[in-house]
């Protein structure tokens, strides 16, 4: 009994809370206060440790909408193609179709506005986009803008493909006299009319349609130094009716042959070339009887890509098969020869030739036994303009796209299955069905140039022969490495070696504001010296004039730049500048080599040396008296003098400052003018291309002439970097100096 009595009480079966929660409040209310206190009052569970119940499953249904679930329709509807219609795809499924697809006309636009090339996808996965001139380009390879030196190499051992699709044309179609008089208005130089053309100069091929001529357009009602940018024009080859029109004796009939003529402009200038264009048609029809000439824009129809190297042919030869002429009259006997592509070689540059070519993707298959091929002699020039392309020509002319990938993959599995005797399964069989509107051959246009070829193709083709170039070796470039290839063979790039043109100022403009939003991210002890962009042309005139009082600026703030580039329109400008005529600078176009030392970049200053400056030149003394005068030659200015050398000013425009110290001022050089493409690094030559004032370098040259008595082509001059304070001595030659034209460009 006394133990039963010391075990305590079994607990309860049933428990009343109520009144276990009056007994306990006091103790209750107690834990309350201090756990309130320690929560701060929320009692609500962190958002980093909440958990969906319904997370760990992985078929989990998705909860219907509201809308859904209010009608009772469409939760009875059981097709499930009208589901997949109403489901929204996903955004990264729509941006892959968007990109992956190719339609016949048309680029494709970004949310922006911004076009896309057809080569989009493939550059954005290797080379750095930038958005320029209302399209998405690459820029070049990641990384610091090195590789100049494997680039050129591939130039000189290799091949070199650019997508050049931002080159776009126009069409101008009308009379044949009309269009020569339209371009008349706004080419330098202009076409000569047909009765100044002999059948043996070049202007005739290039009025048939065997040759394109490059040209600078310029606005129609405004004086010439109003560039718009450089172009290249092509006719549309003569016909055999319009031939026969020409021929006969009726003068009529001839005026009233209707031509068709391209005019290529870089897309930085297209809609100021195209508006220049429509208002000179529109001139013209004004003064013309009854004949009108159309003015029709090919933006999103016509493409382009350069191929340049030294083994251009050999890459041609593996992609590029010509079919069937569709013209018959150049089927003849004598034409009844082995095709062979290197003949493409003998084409002088500025030829053009047209063919009719398979798709690249069948030439590694054997799906191409449907074609006859037919031989063509290429040995003539002429024969280049006998295809017929009137399928490119024709605006209103739909053009076949190519076959479908996934279409060409089922032909060819079908053919794997044949050769093994197995039957192909139920769903590739419809495949066949699936061929109407495609075609397995397009026309193609060679332009030849001075550094491989320009194929013309339609937009919709682009992608097989691009993947078909880059599979046979082709080595791609951007819009750098481009500037690095103009620059090797001493040829000016758009726009970057044109300040005459609107587009050059736009860009600099641009690019400008970008590093001034880049110094602002740093700290102001570490910001970079900030440099003019684009470089203040006026301050030519101050150095012609030699004003050397205080902050120098141009009296004329409209002042025009003008940059003659053939041999006829630089006598022309100086004869303007010898009866005093003003308000433009005159520059040339000059290439600057350093002497022994020195690589000079962009935006670098050329300045106009003393006449004490001129010894350094001097090679008539012995080799190591010659060693140590150049180790002891050396002017350098201060840094602040280097800071303090061009000045902005309220207006945001620059103006060039004069040092007041005697010490900065004994060592100050009049600029001349200004480096565009500096040399490349890692390379051995040294030359730079640069624009000068044509006043300035006459009168050096006099000068040096009375000083050296020896008649020497080449001008000294002094170059500068903008942030450096060491002045270079350098050799300045002069372009139209060596050659009639300077209407060559990239």
């Amino acid at each position: 009994m006394a133990a039963t009595a010391q075990n305590p009480p079994p607990p309860p079966r049933t428990l009343n809370v109520q009144r276990l929660a009056d007994a306990r409040r006091p103790e209750i209310q107690s834990l309350h206060s201090l756990v309130s206190c320690r929560l701060s009052a929320s009692f609500r569970l962190p958002r980093s440790l909440r958990r969906r119940t319904t997370s760990h499953l992985r078929r989990s249904k998705r909860r219907r909408s509201s809308a859904s679930r209010d009608s009772p329709s469409d939760a009875s509807d059981d097709d499930p193609h009208k589901t997949r219609e109403k489901k929204k795809v996903c955004r990264r499924e729509r941006r892959r179709r968007e990109l992956t697809s190719n339609p016949e006309l048309g680029f494709v636009v970004a949310g922006d506005g911004t076009k896309r090339l057809r080569t989009h996808v493939w550059h954005a996965k290797r080379f750095q986009m930038v958005k320029r001139w209302g399209f998405y380009l690459p820029l070049g390879i990641h990384g610091r803008g090195r590789g100049s030196r494997a680039v050129l190499k591939l130039l000189q051992n290799g091949t070199l493909v650019h997508d050049a699709s931002y080159y776009l044309p126009i069409q101008l179609e009308g009379p044949q006299d009309c269009l020569v008089s339209v371009l008349k208005m706004v080419l330098i130089p202009s076409p000569p009319g047909i009765s100044e053309m002999p059948s043996v100069q070049l202007s005739h091929k290039v009025l048939q349609g065997a040759c394109y001529q490059d040209a600078m357009l310029y606005h129609m009602d405004s004086s010439a130094s109003r560039l718009i940018a450089p172009v290249k024009y092509m006719w549309h080859h003569m016909t055999s009716e319009i031939v026969e029109c020409k021929n006969s004796s009726n003068s009529e009939s001839g005026i009233l042959s209707v031509r068709k003529l391209w005019i290529w402009v870089h897309a930085a200038a297209f809609h100021k070339g195209y508006n220049a264009l429509r208002a000179a048609c529109e001139k013209q029809q004004m003064h013309a009887n009854g004949a009108t000439v159309s003015c029709v824009s090919q933006e999103g129809r016509i493409a382009r890509l350069d191929i340049m190297g030294a083994k251009v042919s050999q890459l041609m030869n593996k992609f590029f098969c010509p079919v069937t002429i569709s013209d018959k009259a150049c089927i003849t006997s004598e034409a009844q020869k082995q095709f062979n592509m290197d003949q493409i070689e003998k084409f002088a540059p500025g030829a053009i030739l047209t063919l009719r070519v398979k798709d690249p993707r069948l030439l590694s298959s054997d799906l191409n036994s449907e074609f006859d091929e037919v031989p063509v002699n290429l040995d003539s020039l002429d024969s280049c303009k006998l295809y017929d392309n009137s399928e490119l020509w024709d605006s209103h002319c739909k053009i076949d796209p190519p076959v479908l990938q996934s279409i060409l993959c089922t032909e060819k599995n079908k053919k794997r299955l044949n050769t093994l005797f197995l039957k192909p399964t139920n769903q590739e069989m419809p495949a066949d069905q699936q061929k109407d509107g495609f075609s397995r051959s397009c026309t193609v246009i060679l332009l030849k140039h001075s550094l491989g070829w320009s194929i013309i193709l339609p937009l919709s083709w682009v992608k097989p022969f691009w993947l078909s170039m880059v599979s046979s070796g082709a080595h791609v470039i951007g819009l750098r490495e481009r500037r690095w290839v103009a620059w090797k063979n001493k040829v000016p790039c758009f726009p970057y070696d044109f300040p005459d043109s609107e587009a050059y100022k736009s860009l600099l403009a641009d690019k400008g504001a970008l590093f001034d939003v880049s110094a602002q991210l740093r700290p102001h002890t570490k910001q970079p010296l900030k440099t003019p962009m684009p470089p203040p042309w006026d301050c030519m005139v101050a150095s012609s004039h030699h004003i050397c009082k205080n902050t120098i600026h141009c009296k004329a703030p409209n002042l025009d730049v003008y940059v003659p580039r053939t041999s006829e329109a630089l006598k022309d400008c100086v004869e303007k500048m010898d009866t005093g005529e003003k308000g433009f600078v005159c520059l040339v176009r000059v290439l600057i080599s350093a002497f022994k030392e020195g690589l000079f970049e962009e935006g670098a200053v050329v300045c106009a040396p003393c006449t004490d400056d001129l010894s350094g030149w001097n090679n008539t003394r012995l080799a190591k008296e010659v060693e140590e005068y150049q180790e002891k030659w050396q002017l350098q200015l201060t840094q602040s003098a280097v800071e303090s050398y061009f000045m902005q000013l309220e207006s945001d425009r620059w103006a060039l400052q004069v040092p007041e110290d005697p010490v900065d001022l004994k060592n100050f050089r009049w600029p001349i003018g200004f480096v565009t493409t500096g040399a490349v690094h890692a390379c051995n030559d040294r030359v730079a291309m640069a624009l000068c004032d044509i006043r300035i370098l006459a009168a050096l040259r006099r000068q040096q002439y009375l000083q050296t008595e020896t008649e020497q082509p080449e001008i000294f001059v002094l170059v500068r970097n903008m942030k450096s304070m060491a002045y270079r001595r350098a050799i300045a030659t002069i372009v139209l100096e060596q050659q009639q034209e300077d209407l060559h460009f990239l």
